[in-house]
């Protein structure tokens, strides 16, 4: 329910991915490892879908079988309702409030207890972008730019980690547990007043409002404007407006709120492609514009940008300087969506530079983690962050591997780092609470140089 449903553009054919891994090629078998971390967390993504296809109940079980019906799991609760509830704010789009189709937007919902009863996680669902009106229009008939599908409640049997009530495996189990359905095409980032019409269609840019609407619903009516402590959390696309907005719901917050921001492979990198195509800037200049995301970017960013260039606030790296609320950042340097989107690194990769292919990631590996290692916002006292060489996306927060077993340099599992950044920092500045430049590629496979990271095999 979280992360990159929109796939690579190189891997429309997974039957192309492992390229030259039966001659041996060494770049054949390292594409192999991105491209099979990145199918599954297009798998991953796809839970909310196969919940949608669940609720059909009978015919799901004609039509595909029992062994596919009790691997999906049920939307009886069953699970003592350990799962989430969906909140549908059908009064929303009144008030400029909607999903890419004009449909209701909405969020998923678990009440807190005991201890956490004051205590909100908002973590904020993730699904790439709609690059363009043409995008956005085909995105418009799907769960992630339409309500229409979104089932009315989600199992404890696909809970990712971070939103699990499983006090052994979530901090954060008793907290009020708020998923951000997305909808918008861009992070929560869009302002488009009236719509634009695609094929006949109207289309809504309004991120920000659905976000506001939201926000605002959670105050009337769950308690949040009395919270204790909030969190906010996402992955992917959902990392980034975690970044974006950070600042601004901590200004809608109570003062004596603790508020604290942890976004999971949101750090997109302004980078070229492996030839040298700024395709990344193409993308994010054209979105926005599109989707006129200008009142979702840091003023204090656009303040220090050349006139003309205030949408470059929309890069993570931008973004991520100027968030003045705590942020502990988790992410991987070798990002398998930043690999196969921003560097295009795909089944396609030419044959004859293999040779050039881990030099190329270990380069904008050490790139990305000077980013981040170099900013304020990375050194300010009370920040963190947990960077690993991974493979991967999302894995952090969203499987149960990435977030138990796979380790940082230093060895501390993802959910270690983070249960000790939220509870037990304190505001102190310790060198501890973040992770040390990670480990680099190697020439050979399995290539990853982390033992605890995933392969391809």
């Amino acid at each position: 329910s979280f992360h990159s449903l929109s796939v690579a553009r190189g891997a429309k054919d997974s039957s192309r991915m492992a390229f030259g891994s039966g001659s041996g090629s060494k770049a054949g078998l390292l594409v192999a490892l991105i491209s099979a971390t990145a199918l599954l967390h297009v798998c991953a993504a796809l839970q909310p879908l196969a919940q949608g296809i669940a609720n059909l109940g009978d015919l799901l079980e004609e039509e595909l079988g029992n062994p596919v019906r009790s691997a999906l799991g049920g939307l009886s609760p069953a699970d003592g309702y350990a799962g989430l509830n969906l909140e549908l704010l059908s009064d929303a789009p009144k008030h400029g409030a909607a999903c890419l189709d004009g449909s209701p937007p909405g969020y998923y919902f678990r009440p807190g207890s005991g201890s956490g009863a004051s205590s909100f996680l908002l973590f904020v669902d993730g699904g790439g972008w709609c690059y363009d009106e043409d995008a956005c229009f085909e995105r418009s008939f799907t769960i992630l730019g339409s309500s229409s599908a979104w089932p009315p409640y989600k199992p404890a049997s696909l809970m990712f980690p971070m939103v699990s009530a499983d006090p052994a495996v979530n901090p954060f189990h008793n907290w009020n547990i708020v998923e951000l359905a997305y909808c918008d095409g861009a992070s929560f980032s869009g302002d488009l007043d009236g719509s634009v019409v695609v094929k006949g269609k109207p289309l809504y840019f309004r991120g920000r409002k659905i976000l506001s609407y939201i926000l605002r619903h959670l105050r009337e009516t769950k308690g949040l404007q009395d919270a204790d402590r909030v969190l906010l959390a996402g992955c992917s696309a959902g990392a980034l407006a975690s970044i974006l907005n950070a600042d601004s719901i901590a200004s809608s917050l109570a003062p004596k709120t603790d508020f604290k921001v942890i976004p999971f492979s949101g750090f997109f990198p302004r980078a070229t492609t492996f030839s040298g195509v700024p395709w990344f800037e193409g993308v994010v200049r054209n979105v926005a514009r599109m989707q006129n995301v200008s009142a979702s970017l840091s003023p204090r960013c656009v303040a220090n940008q050349s006139p003309g260039k205030e949408w470059e606030c929309l890069f993570a790296e931008k973004a991520y300087e100027y968030v003045a609320s705590p942020i502990f950042l988790v992410n991987s340097v070798f990002d398998s969506w930043t690999i196969q989107n921003i560097y295009n690194v795909t089944a396609e990769f030419p044959r004859s530079q293999a040779d050039q292919l881990v030099p190329f990631l270990n380069e904008r590996a050490s790139h990305v983690w000077d980013l981040i290692s170099r900013s304020g916002t990375w050194q300010r006292r009370g920040n963190g962050g947990f960077l690993n060489a991974c493979v991967t996306h999302c894995w952090g927060c969203c499987e149960a591997s990435g977030w138990a077993k796979v380790t940082d340099a230093r060895g501390r599992t993802v959910k270690e780092a983070v249960e000790d950044w939220s509870f037990h920092s304190g505001g102190h500045n310790r060198e501890d609470q973040r992770s040390p430049k990670p480990c680099q590629l190697s020439d050979d496979p399995p290539y990853n140089c982390n033992p605890t990271c995933p392969t391809a095999a």
